[in-house]
């Protein structure tokens, strides 16, 4: 690293105590685009990762992120709709937002809206008008239709764009991708002054499992800001929220947080990220090369015993765990049961993504679950195709 590398200031409150603890490289540059080809998939731009922790707020980014690198499109593929577990979990956090802070006949912002299920579900629920912005928005994709009380705007926000008086801004798996954090959220800050009633929910991954568990398939090049709870918490109170609450779901994977523009300056009042994140930095250290070294010696194993192997979730963990892992490309193949991702192939190694009726034709000794939260769901699809192969929950 250079020697300068560690005086670049965090993103999150501008302090130059920084320090770096991880770093890779090879690591495909946006891990959601559908590859049209193996060679497309095996040819697409790579980039290198350098993870660092602000020792003032406990911020972790990849400090050699390049922006400009990603394509934000229609050909990005992020969505998890397509899964039961995922959509029924989706629905009971939209009936619980509207329910509790009585979102309706309001005015819905989303940045990063994605293939706009959340906004659908809000704008349903609560009777509300909606306006998404995601440059991946596909038209058509929605079951119930376009509802005519969405306006979804296929561009990047900005605060150019406004906030069009929103009663909600929500913003859902977008703040990770975003490296300039701070400005970002002044810029909604900014947009909100006006009506301090506005309210905003957010949602991100939670980086402490990431650390504690050594899940090194998590860290992906897009992501460029990590987040725990108290980090986030602390962000949002420095840039001049106040957080109503914060807390853990989706099995602690994520992060979720609603807050509204502070009517006066706070005191800090919330707790220290930085003892919590550097405790889960040094975990990381000691357990990331064991997890790894677990993993490829699994894979060394089927090798040389010419036992099948599959991935089952065709997304960013699939993709950052191939990269660092699969050199001899001992998984051929990853199940995905979201139709838009089949005959699409990984960005970096280049598996094709195929549906679980693959296994009707030929079931692999092992299929490695990319996320342990949908176990049962793939379980229920293996017994329905009479498939026996073991599932190898990541």
């Amino acid at each position: 690293m250079p020697a300068d590398m560690t005086r670049l200031p965090c993103p999150a409150c501008a302090s130059t105590e920084v320090t770096s603890f991880f770093e890779t490289s090879d690591v495909p540059v946006h891990t959601t685009l559908l590859m049209p080809s193996r060679q497309h998939a095996l040819d697409y731009p790579k980039g290198q990762l350098e993870l660092a922790y602000c020792e003032n707020c406990g911020f972790i980014s990849n400090l050699l992120f390049e922006k400009g690198m990603q394509e934000y499109s229609p050909c990005c593929e992020e969505g998890q709709g397509y899964s039961p577990t995922f959509a029924s979990w989706m629905e009971d956090l939209a009936k619980r937002l509207v329910g509790t802070y009585d979102i309706r006949q309001q005015t819905v912002v989303e940045i990063g809206s994605g293939k706009g299920e959340f906004l659908s579900a809000v704008c349903r629920l609560g009777n509300n008008t909606g306006i998404g912005y995601d440059p991946a928005y596909v038209p058509g994709r929605l079951d119930d239709h376009e509802p005519a009380r969405i306006d979804f705007r296929k561009q990047l926000w900005s605060a150019d764009c406004t906030l069009h008086g929103a009663d909600l801004v929500v913003c859902r798996h977008t703040l990770e991708h975003i490296p300039d954090v701070a400005d970002f959220l002044r810029d909604i800050h900014t947009c909100v002054a006006d009506k301090p009633d506005t309210l905003l929910f957010f949602e991100v991954p939670d980086v402490m499992r990431v650390l504690h568990e050594g899940a090194f398939w998590d860290i992906y090049y897009e992501h460029c800001s990590y987040f725990s709870r108290e980090s986030l918490v602390r962000l949002f109170r420095d840039v001049g929220f106040e957080v109503l609450e914060s807390w853990l779901d989706y099995d602690g994977q994520y992060i979720l947080l609603v807050a509204r523009p502070a009517s006066d300056k706070l005191q800090d009042a919330s707790v220290d990220p930085v003892p919590a994140i550097m405790a889960g930095v040094d975990a990381f250290r000691q357990h990331y090369r064991a997890v790894f070294e677990q993993w490829s010696s699994f894979l060394n194993k089927c090798a040389a015993r010419q036992q099948s192997v599959m991935l089952w979730g065709g997304g960013s963990k699939a993709a950052a765990f191939l990269s660092q892992l699969d050199k001899d490309s001992v998984v051929k193949q990853v199940i995905d049961i979201n139709p838009n991702k089949h005959h699409a192939f990984i960005p970096g190694t280049g598996q094709e993504v195929v549906g679980p009726e693959i296994l009707l034709e030929s079931a692999p000794d092992f299929i490695i679950v990319m996320n342990p939260v949908y176990l049962d769901e793939i379980q229920v699809q293996l017994d329905s195709l009479a498939c026996d192969s073991r599932l190898m929950p990541i």
